[in-house]
């Protein structure tokens, strides 16, 4: 368990875990965030806590649903482009009972498009368009314990530019691994990988080299020192 604190500084809310430090501001007139971070060795798993922690106890403005202060009951964000990553694979099997391998998982909840070179595994969608796990009738998740990076790290508010960098930076690395992933099961079997979609698919292995989040199974275990490139990896520990 981390320790940390949430203080508050006049109109501004501050989390600050021994590694990584969240911050609340007014972007735009609206309350958003930023982060920081304090120490080299911050795992990814650090950032996702402190962001969990201030939005529980900072109430960050839903910014799609006017009136709303929490995501109970809302479900807009369920119909977005969901990116999986290799640790969420991980999670989500074990969250639906599954011991077998990744396409046997990406056949039932995946959805895999191929476009030429690019790859791009995503959660599957149900009937109306929104992601395969989740309760339509209470507007709520299914694995919320085990949801992906890119919901995890998800806001309907503002946030500042490195901010929105790192949660990118980090959601596309974990894709790359779980695509690397997806293409030495096929090999291994001997067949082509499994895809939904594809145009003119000439994915290859080696334009999928390791990645921070190879050999890794947990969150905690990634480094962001080793996901990030250098210039985001200086504007987040500079000036925190």
């Amino acid at each position: 368990m981390l320790s940390g604190c949430l203080e508050r500084y006049n109109t501004e809310w501050v989390k600050i875990v021994t590694k990584v430090k969240i911050t609340t501001r007014t972007i735009k007139g609206q309350t958003g965030y930023d982060v920081a971070v304090l120490d080299p060795a911050a795992a990814v798993e650090d950032y996702l806590t402190a962001l969990d922690w201030v939005i529980a106890e900072a109430g960050l403005f839903r910014a799609r649903t006017p009136g709303r202060t929490t995501c109970h009951g809302c479900d807009r964000c369920c119909a977005e482009r969901l990116p999986l990553t290799w640790i969420d694979y991980l999670n989500l099997r074990t969250a639906v009972g599954l011991n077998t391998g990744l396409e046997t998982f990406l056949a039932t909840y995946g959805h895999v498009a191929v476009d030429g070179p690019a790859v791009d595994i995503t959660l599957a969608a149900d009937a109306g368009g929104r992601c395969c796990f989740l309760d339509p009738e209470r507007k709520a998740c299914r694995v919320y314990p085990a949801r992906p990076l890119t919901c995890r790290t998800f806001i309907c508010s503002p946030s500042t530019a490195r901010a929105r960098r790192l949660r990118a930076t980090l959601v596309n690395r974990g894709e790359d691994e779980l695509v690397r992933q997806w293409l030495l099961e096929a090999r291994h079997r001997g067949k082509p990988p499994l895809g939904h979609e594809a145009y003119r698919p000439r994915p290859r292995l080696g334009d999928w080299p390791p990645t921070p989040f190879s050999g890794r199974s947990h969150y905690r275990e990634v480094l962001l020192r080793s996901v990030c490139p250098p210039a985001l990896w200086q504007d987040l520990t500079d000036g925190t």
